[in-house]
């Protein structure tokens, strides 16, 4: 008698065996995006903790040398002594101190050359596991695709006329965006990072640090200094007034006032909210030290106002203005000890 073939359960089979070989197929075609994915990942995190890590080398051997400074380790300190004195945001006023940031800034060269050999091991690892991606499962946000595309705006903003493809992506989120962000989180670290590159004119070396501006101005009671500001649309402005030894006893005899002024340069700028904190030296009156966060709203030329308040205890004395931006520029004086904020 013939074998007969059971149709039902044959089908079955064949069904089984289709759907066996499907699910490979679509795995194998997933593996190379999760191959892409996991060294973005791995590569990505690998060089942001050694650019965070190698960053604050640097800034903590900078500021060592300028605590050093301040706290009279090379000499009389100018925050209070006349000149000759070691002024921390200065490395040539003192030849000590000037050995202690020559120091520093070989050991910020080294740990600058580490992050450069990190940046490129990174790309050669993305490179070598997202050439074979094409650009719709690179850059596309359907599925299966890692939507790279989605960081256009913020890889634009660096890289203008910036498009998805892997070369760009390398020279974006394998490059500048990253190590700015790194840099970010080091200067969160290291409240003093900006102050001290800035100092020993290596912003431009590490990337995501802000740039701190410092003038020191004196003033008559009731009098005010006016600067002005370049500043550039949608960027980060921190402003600070500091008092300082007016007295030789460690305490200052002003109490400052600060305006942040617009283009025409007599409006203040609205929804400029100047907080009160404590200042670094303390004021014969008791008196607060002004300071605020903010963005410029626009591109031009603002102004910022420092006026010494006449009150019981407190009128003219020294002060240092403090501008901390994202590699903008810094104050300029434009008027010196006048009635009027007017520039």
């Amino acid at each position: 008698m013939p074998e007969r073939t059971n149709g039902p359960l044959a089908a079955v089979a064949s069904c089984l065996l289709l759907a066996t070989a499907s699910h490979a197929q679509i795995t194998s075609d997933i593996q190379p995006l999760l191959r892409c994915q996991k060294t973005i990942a791995k590569a990505g995190a690998r060089f942001a903790n050694k650019t965070v890590k190698s960053t604050l080398r640097c800034t903590n051997a900078v500021v060592e040398c300028q605590v050093n400074c301040d706290e009279g380790v090379y000499g009389p300190s100018c925050q209070s002594n006349p000149p000759p004195c070691c002024d921390s945001d200065d490395p040539g006023s003192n030849a000590s101190f000037q050995v202690c940031m020559d120091e520093a800034e070989a050991r910020c060269d080294k740990e600058n050359a580490k992050i450069v050999d990190a940046e490129q091991r990174k790309r050669d690892s993305i490179a070598s596991k997202c050439a074979e991606l094409t650009l719709e499962q690179l850059c596309g946000a359907g599925t299966p695709g890692l939507n790279f595309g989605q960081l256009s705006a913020g890889c634009q903003a660096l890289i203008p006329g910036w498009t998805c493809d892997l070369n760009n992506l390398l020279e974006c989120v394998g490059g500048p965006m990253e190590e700015e962000l790194s840099g970010q989180i080091a200067e969160l670290l290291d409240p003093r990072a900006g102050e001290a590159l800035t100092a020993a004119g290596l912003t431009a070396q590490f990337a995501g640090i802000s740039t701190v501006y410092k003038v020191k101005g004196q003033l008559t009671a009731g009098k005010t200094d006016v600067f002005s500001i370049e500043g550039r649309a949608d960027e980060k402005i921190v402003v600070a007034v500091r008092t300082m030894d007016d007295t030789g006893s460690d305490t200052s005899t002003l109490e400052p006032v600060l305006t942040y002024i617009g283009t025409d340069g007599t409006t203040p700028v609205g929804s400029s909210s100047i907080v009160s904190v404590g200042c670094a030296t303390p004021t014969t009156c008791g008196a607060s030290c002004p300071t605020f966060k903010r963005r410029f709203p626009f591109t031009g030329t603002f102004f910022l106002t420092v006026t010494a308040t006449e009150n019981s205890g407190c009128g003219a004395g020294a002060y240092q203005l403090v501008v901390k931006t994202d590699g903008g520029s810094g104050p300029m004086l434009v008027a010196d000890d006048v009635d009027s904020i007017t520039p």
